[in-house]
């Protein structure tokens, strides 16, 4: 399970309102004057996303106080998998299809395009369904004190 501290920003009855803040790890290393990671990190800035998590244990919480949340990393993987692989192989299958069956590059590159965007259709529906899995939301884990 992978583990983020988050902030406790609302509570409510059955759940929380958390804060989370993307870092990033630009400012651990040697080299970060001379880095293009860290100068395309610092375009986006480290934002912050708000999730509503559940409290199915009913732990005693107040806003402001630390929490960590987790999530099951074959949940990340699947995710990823589907985000990036799906649009990749429709588009790589697309492609070498219409090369078989036609015999011009331009029936190739629009088999290809709409290859990807098949892709990234298909992935949308998938995920859709996904969400019905609990295993696919972050889990309240434990207060930190």
């Amino acid at each position: 399970m992978l583990e983020e501290v988050a902030q406790v920003s609302e509570v409510h009855p059955d759940h929380l309102v958390i804060e989370t803040r993307r870092l990033s790890a630009c400012h651990s290393c040697q080299s970060h004057d001379n880095c293009g990671q860290r100068k395309l990190a610092g375009l986006f800035g480290n934002g912050s996303a708000f999730l509503t998590i559940g409290n199915p244990k009913g732990l005693l919480i107040k806003p402001g106080q630390s929490v960590v949340i987790g999530l099951h990393e074959g949940a990340i993987l699947k995710s990823s998998l589907l985000l990036y692989l799906m649009p990749i192989l429709t588009l790589i299958g697309a492609s070498l299809l219409a090369s078989w069956l036609f015999d011009t590059e331009l029936s190739v590159i629009l088999a290809g395009v709409t290859g990807l965007a098949g892709g990234f259709w298909l992935a949308k529906i998938i995920s859709a369904k996904l969400l019905s899995n609990p295993s696919y939301y972050p889990v309240l884990l434990r207060v930190n004190n």
